[in-house]
């Protein structure tokens, strides 16, 4: 096997920071630039309160809608490529992220094969050329679930004071519904946006139960869960909705106060956890892209192979052991 020069490992390891790099910048560009079109655009929407007009548009969406699904519904394969689009559009709006589904797949295919092609093409281990391959199709994977996190917790931070304005609205003799649309306007992102898909999904003609239900299961909240089901079961049972959602208010008041003491004990454990167990694999991928030929033993041989089993078998036990001992049920 060849030895690989100073040069190549600097070049290999320059690709790779660029490539991540690159798709942080580029994604918060792309945000930034299109954020003022995109509130244009919501306004614009929200100023068109005319109900046969609405009306008529509702229609034509709905027959637009109809031909297109008639159409692709020929094709297998684009029927497919839609729905595959549709979850990475939505995966990107739970993420917060502004850009549309096409552009962040072409981003992700050229993070995924290209510094693995450069490294190909400049005669590097094939051991090093599949760890960057790895690396671009994870990292932005990743990056999605962070943001995911970040924004659910954002999201279930504003809940509490958004069960506040439902209940000032409902006992100012304003319905559900007229609320909700106060809460889409009048609050900020994450909540806004949530509730404003919930307006949209009900003027497109779902009903309010399972608009709310989608804001769930996109969301995947156990406060937000909480509040839906009384919702829904207030609907068919009848009672005082706005006493109901003042409860379920300060309950979750008491429990994002509790989940921080949690978070706050359970600190230096969660760090600890993270970093003994990505520690390895960071060092074992590092590795594999300067030193190569370092590395190969350990997929060439049956011992290196029994030891990478090993490894990643201990890797996984460990990860469920200090998950076990820092996550605290409440």
């Amino acid at each position: 096997m060849s030895i690989m020069t100073g040069l190549q490992i600097s070049l290999f390891v320059l690709v790779i920071s660029v490539s991540i790099a690159a798709f942080f910048i580029l994604t918060s560009i792309y945000g930034g630039a299109t954020r003022e079109r995109r509130a244009v655009e919501q306004r614009i929407v929200k100023i068109n309160v005319n109900p046969k007009e609405i009306g008529k548009q509702i229609k034509d969406k709905r027959d637009e809608r109809r031909r297109r699904i008639e159409t692709k519904a020929r094709s297998g394969q684009s029927l497919r490529r839609k729905k595959l689009m549709d979850t990475v559009f939505n995966e990107l709006v739970l993420a917060g992220i502004m850009m549309g589904p096409e552009e962040f797949t072409i981003m992700w295919i050229c993070l995924t094969f290209g510094p693995s092609g450069i490294s190909a093409l400049l005669g590097a281990n094939p051991i090093a050329s599949i760890t960057m391959a790895v690396l671009g199709c994870v990292v932005p994977l990743l990056f999605i679930n962070f943001k995911k996190g970040k924004r659910r917790k954002a999201f279930e931070a504003q809940l509490s004071d958004a069960l506040m304005v439902i209940c000032n609205c409902l006992r100012s003799g304003l319905s559900f519904q007229q609320a909700i649309e106060t809460i889409a306007k009048d609050m900020p992102a994450p909540i806004g946006v949530e509730f404003s898909r919930v307006c949209s999904e009900i003027q497109y003609g779902e009903t309010l139960e399972t608009a709310l239900n989608n804001m769930a299961n996109r969301i995947k909240s156990s406060d937000l869960l909480i509040a839906v089901s009384a919702v829904s079961i207030q609907r068919q049972t009848g009672g005082n909705l706005s006493k109901i959602l003042d409860t379920i208010s300060v309950t979750i008041k008491d429990r994002l106060k509790i989940k921080s003491e949690i978070s706050a004990l359970t600190a230096q454990g969660r760090t600890s956890g993270m970093i003994i167990g990505a520690l390895p694999i960071v060092i074992a991928g590092m590795l594999m892209i300067i030193a190569s030929d370092y590395m190969s033993m350990f997929f060439t041989t049956k011992v290196g192979r029994i030891m990478l089993v090993v490894a990643a078998v201990m890797e996984v036990l460990g990860f469920f052991a200090i998950r076990k001992v820092v996550s605290i049920e409440y």
